[in-house]
């Protein structure tokens, strides 16, 4: 069974963000970033549980840190029965831990 697709709004609006900043400083880089995005969610889809278990997590749900190619990115998710549920677009040294809300506990 593959794994449906589910994203936090909040994910949804920093993912439009970063592709914006990266096309406002070289005209088609932000392009290159969505096809990071997509290469790593293809990861996701095939191997779900591949990528690490973000660090220092020890909560239910298990949320993932799956790298975004050549960006300083990490796409955290985590997993259900039927889809993962992309949490955050995260550059990795900004505000760790910022996302920690948009988990439904």
């Amino acid at each position: 069974m593959r794994l449906e697709k589910r994203e936090h709004p909040e994910a949804r609006d920093e993912l439009r963000e970063a592709a914006f900043w990266y096309d406002d400083r070289e005209p088609g880089l932000g392009d290159s970033f969505y096809d990071a995005i997509d290469d790593a969610i293809a990861r996701i889809r095939d191997w779900p549980r591949s990528a690490p278990v973000f660090a220092g997590w020890a909560d239910t749900p298990t949320v993932r840190s799956m790298a975004v190619g050549v960006f300083p990115y990490r796409l955290l998710y985590y997993l259900t029965e039927s889809d993962f549920v992309i949490l955050a677009y995260a550059h990795e040294r900004r505000k760790p831990g910022y996302w920690q809300h948009r988990l439904d506990r």
